[in-house]
């Protein structure tokens, strides 16, 4: 009941209907805002662009409920306003376009009775008493409405005449009600009366068979004795086995977990070795060979050679830095997921990221784990799926943190491709973490991965 957040998300869904050209949803969305200033302000002045919108949308495409909606919307608001010949002309159009009907029957004669149009008034009431399938209840208030329009042209016979008949309405669904009471109260005393004999005969009965009972209560008991016995046997085996089985799973997570650890601590010591020692190595080569140069006069084919040579060693770097950053990113550490992920990429060909949500910081572990499972996924991508977009989009909420990665490669089978290394891997992690994961791909239109996991209150920073 927030008129001004239910505006104001109607509005922003306006722009991307009209961007698909989806005409019928946007006289929904423009009928959907009318009404909201209708119910929630009465805003009679803001509703009605709206409603004047939805109908020319609905005639444009030949939508009959949205264009019939809309005209009834605007043809109250006219009403209600004063303006009554602009409700009637509204009113008019909706039935000249979508037929006639009973709504539409009691607003035109509701018109004409404020408009002072009596004999208008009464002839469209009268029509609508010939109406099918019309409810007594409908019934009593148009007699009242046409004895109304009587009364205020001066016909005081017919006046009487109409207030007799609403009169006997209403006499006869007061009459119709208190027979239906009636009639309910006799059920139920007839269904007490049943139930008070039915018990009668069930204590009888009860009496009757007490004696065998009592013959058998020694032999019940020792049965029931045994059968108790025997539960308890079977249920405690169970709770074993149950224990059994948590324990199993339980030391399967921890050595899945000591198996992150290790591996993360091993990419830690290869990230530094590889960024330390061989890059130190290499900047060194890069150093000797600059001052080789200078120092020897070479031919134009040494030349050639060398500076090839040069190139292969800048590429050389460039890769080892590149492997050392991924394999532990320092701005994952220093910056957080949104800003590791957003880096890694953008150094990926036709990559794009989206961040939705908390833009928070969790458990240091969490976010390396979910560094690594986008940087696997993707790099799938890549390598496999032949995609010209790739999309990777992180939703972060106080209790959960959801990763998409998403293609429009050439897809696969999941019931006959068996998983890779890549994706084995994941699903480890997955089970270290407790998440879930799912896997839809269609051959020749791409491949959504959905990774999902739950976020404990300590886990994130804006506990």
């Amino acid at each position: 009941k927030n008129e001004d957040e239910a505006v104001r998300y109607y509005q922003n869904a306006l722009p991307i209907a009209e961007k698909m050209n989806d005409l019928k949803y946007m006289a929904i969305l423009s009928n959907n805002i009318g009404n909201a200033y209708l119910t929630f302000s009465q805003d009679f002045q803001k509703a009605i662009p709206y409603f004047e919108r939805c109908v020319e949308l609905s005639d444009k495409i030949g939508y009959v409920a949205g264009s019939q909606n809309a005209g009834f919307n605007l043809a109250q608001i006219y009403q209600e306003t004063g303006e009554l010949d602009k409700a009637l002309t509204e009113i008019n159009r909706v039935v000249e376009q979508h037929g006639y009907n009973r709504f539409a029957g009691i607003v035109i004669g509701t018109i004409y009775f404020k408009k002072g149009e009596y004999q208008q008034a009464i002839q469209t009431f009268k029509g609508l008493l010939t109406t099918p399938l019309i409810s007594r209840e409908q019934e009593l208030e148009i007699n009242k409405s046409i004895s109304e329009a009587y009364k205020m042209s001066g016909n005081l016979d017919s006046t009487v005449v109409y207030l007799e008949k609403t009169y006997a309405l209403r006499d006869s669904l007061h009459k119709h009600q208190s027979v239906q009471t009636i009639h309910d109260l006799k059920i139920a005393y007839e269904t007490e009366k049943k139930e008070t004999q039915i018990t009668r005969l069930e204590e009888e009965k009860r009496l009757m068979i007490w004696l065998g009972v009592a013959v058998c209560a020694i032999l019940l008991l020792a049965l029931t004795v045994f059968f108790f016995l025997w539960r308890w046997t079977v249920q405690k085996r169970r709770i074993a086995g149950q224990q059994i089985k948590q324990l199993e799973q339980e030391k399967q997570l921890v050595a899945t977990q000591a198996l992150l650890d290790g591996e993360t601590q091993e990419r830690i010591r290869l990230a530094r070795d590889l960024h330390d020692r061989l890059g130190g190595i290499l900047s060194t080569l890069k150093y000797s060979m600059a001052n080789m140069r200078n120092n020897i006069t070479q031919d134009v084919a040494s030349e050639e050679i060398y500076n090839k040579s040069m190139e292969l060693l800048e590429e050389s770097m460039r890769e080892m830095r590149r492997v050392a950053h991924h394999l532990m990113p320092e701005t994952l550490s220093r910056s957080g997921l949104q800003t590791a992920l957003s880096e890694f990429c953008k150094s990926i060909p036709h990559a794009k990221f989206i961040w939705h949500g908390y833009d928070e910081r969790l458990e240091t572990k969490l976010e390396l784990l979910v560094y690594r499972i986008a940087y696997e996924l993707v790099n799938n991508a890549m390598k496999h799926s032949g995609a010209s977009v790739i999309l990777t989009q992180i939703v972060c909420e106080p209790d959960r943190i959801s990763l998409t990665v998403q293609d429009n490669g050439c897809g696969f089978d999941t019931r006959t491709t068996a998983e890779g290394m890549g994706l084995s891997n994941i699903r480890t992690y997955m089970t270290s973490y407790n998440g879930l994961i799912d896997i839809c791909s269609t051959i020749g239109e791409g491949t959504e991965i959905y990774v999902e996991f739950q976020i404990k209150p300590e886990n994130c920073s804006i506990y």
